[in-house]
């Protein structure tokens, strides 16, 4: 009898122990937060890890800096795009007792540049992207990281380190991040993951598109809701919405795979939510791809097309480059001289660009580099690789970019602070921005033609989305070119591209509202004569082009638009999760493509 009534009594703490581990804490879905200063301590430079992290580190020597401005407007920079920053504080009674009920917390850091690693205590916690020499770009949206209990100090102060890189010297926190801690809610500790069943995110037939959804709770507490997955087009028509419900046990996981079969050639939006209470918890947005291309975006090139582009060729012929070399010894000091060349293009436009020459004796392959829509100056490589660089920047960007520019592309009434070079002069096909831009493509050929060392049969051109778009153009309006390889092109399908990008459509908007007495057939009609679909089917040289699956600046269905009408040898290669940046994979596949179309070693 004594020891069924101990059995009893054993069973019952069993039970209750059970229950009130699945008890869900008051503090489960209203997060204590903790807010600190914007003042950070900061000192450029790779740093030491296992000293620069560490709580004991004396760091008073560092500059203090907010996050509410760049490093760059507090006279502050990076080393080597290397940077550390680092911060102390101290847990509120209440944010104490509100963490050790969840067993969790989360740091808040607001948004930073390039990749990071991210310390509490001396010990990594987080990291996003991959630092040189293999640098891959990190998260583009704020950092949030779930801190365990036992990572925490209940006394004194926590130590907060964050060792960043940028590109450039881009990194850093992004002007207005705020820095807070709060303790961990049950979505805080829900783990969302998909996995697309093709690794690059780009599907061909006969497969359907295919796609695993995962969810995980870390809660020691039951998290039911609800999976919903939705499918539009990349332009958002509709296609197909699944809804599922959901029971997680502690520390349970939950999977589901979705199909679609048999779509349309073209790329399409996916999104997975899960929701708790009527209320999204998690959230994953992504693009995939279906036989790209066969994606249907014919040319709409009008009757005088090419007698426009061949005047326009004889017009810039005209034109004495008269180039000048300006040397930059500061630049100069490892195996090039570089220069800064002065020329003239079409119109009399003075443009620049960096050269480098090599510091040997020989002729050289080239790469003809070129910008971004509204980029910084693009400085040329200076570690020897075999070829000789020429970056150019285009009229009233980079290199030309001056005040006196400015006011002359800062042409709309409504928005004087706006530089719109895409909308300057829509009323004149001859007088158009881009006429004079794409004939600038063709004075940088001019250029390394004319130099002594340069082989001018090998040139190749490259460049990412405005650059990418001036590569195609290269490529079409110069037979000069041998190789090239554009990365994530602009300037392709107006007509689609203005459905599926919120950009550039709305400076488009802002002429219109402008310009009342603009017609959009009509503009379209103008940009037929500078849409480089238009212009890639005069494309005779092998060309590579590289696409981020997730780009909504340059969106892929507009890279295919153009990539689809060449005619010569041709291939691509997707980065599948990246947006508006050429990937150092597909950066590495252009230069080996470069090389084996020019034949150097």
């Amino acid at each position: 009898m004594k020891n069924k009534s101990i059995l009893i009594a054993s069973f019952a703490l069993l039970i209750g122990f059970l229950i009130s581990c699945n008890q869900v804490p008051k503090n489960a879905e209203q997060a204590v937060i903790g807010s600190y200063s914007d003042t950070w301590k900061f000192q450029g430079g790779e740093g030491q890890t296992g000293s620069w992290e560490t709580l004991g580190f004396d760091d008073s020597s560092w500059k203090d800096v907010t996050t509410q401005q760049f490093l760059r407007a507090q006279d502050a920079a990076p080393e080597n795009g290397f940077g550390w920053y680092r911060k102390k504080v101290q847990l509120s009674d209440s944010l104490k007792s509100a963490i050790k009920e969840v067993g969790a917390a989360v740091l808040h850091l607001g948004r930073l540049g390039g990749c990071e690693e991210i310390y509490i205590n001396g010990k990594l916690i987080s990291k996003t992207g991959e630092f040189p020499p293999n640098y891959v770009r990190g998260t583009a949206g704020d950092i949030n990281c779930v801190i365990t209990e036992d990572q925490l100090n209940d006394t004194g102060d926590n130590l907060i380190a964050v060792k960043f890189y940028g590109a450039g010297n881009m990194g850093g926190f992004r002007a207005g991040s705020k820095t807070s801690i709060s303790s961990a809610t049950t979505n805080d500790k829900l783990a969302l993951n998909v996995t697309v069943a093709d690794l690059d995110y780009i599907f061909m037939s006969p497969n359907p598109i295919s796609i695993t959804v995962n969810l995980e709770n870390k809660n020691n507490w039951n998290a039911d809701g609800i999976l919903v997955v939705k499918l539009t087009t990349d332009d958002y028509q509709s296609i197909k919405a699944d809804s599922v419900s959901v029971q997680m046990d502690r520390n349970g996981n939950f999977s589901k795979s979705f199909e679609f079969s048999n779509p349309d050639p073209g790329f399409y939006r996916y999104t997975v939510q899960f929701k708790r209470n009527a209320k999204v918890a998690l959230e994953k947005k992504f693009n995939v791809g279906f036989e790209p291309e066969k994606i249907n975006s014919p040319i709409d090139a009008k009757p005088d097309f090419k007698a426009f582009w061949d005047n326009s060729l004889k017009e810039l012929a005209k034109v004495a480059p008269k180039y000048k070399l300006i040397p930059q010894p500061e630049l100069s000091k490892q195996d090039y001289d570089v220069y800064i060349v002065e020329m003239q293009s079409f119109g009399n436009e003075t443009v620049k660009g960096y050269y480098a020459k090599p510091k040997r004796e020989g002729k050289f392959p080239v790469i003809v580099e070129y910008v971004g829509y509204g980029s910084r100056s693009q400085l040329p490589n200076q570690k020897w690789d075999g070829f000789a660089y020429f970056v150019q920047s285009t009229r009233g960007q980079a290199l030309n970019r001056t005040p006196e520019s400015d006011a002359i592309y800062s042409h709309s009434p409504s928005r004087k602070d706006l530089t719109q070079w895409i909308t300057y002069r829509l009323d004149n096909k001859d007088a158009y921005y881009y006429r004079g831009a794409f004939l600038d493509v063709v004075r940088a050929i001019d250029f390394v033609c004319s130099r002594p060392e340069i082989d001018s049969e090998k040139i190749a051109v490259r460049g990412g989305s405005q650059g990418g778009a001036f590569s195609f153009v290269a490529a079409a309006l110069d037979k000069r070119v041998k190789a090239a390889a554009p990365g994530i092109p602009f300037l392709s399908d107006y007509r689609d591209y203005f459905k599926i990008a919120p950009w550039p459509k709305s400076d488009f908007d802002i002429y219109v509202n402008d310009h009342p007495e603009a017609k959009w057939d009509d503009i379209y009609d103008l940009l037929t004569y500078f849409d480089v679909k238009n212009l890639t089917q005069w494309i005779e040289c092998p060309v590579i082009m590289g696409i981020g699956v997730q780009d909504d600046v340059c969106p892929p269905h507009t890279n295919f638009a153009a990539y689809n009408q060449v005619k010569s040898e041709k291939r691509w290669i997707a980065a599948p999760e990246e947006a508006h940046n050429v990937s150092r994979d597909i950066h590495e596949a252009s230069t080996a493509f470069i090389k084996e179309k020019l034949n150097v070693k």
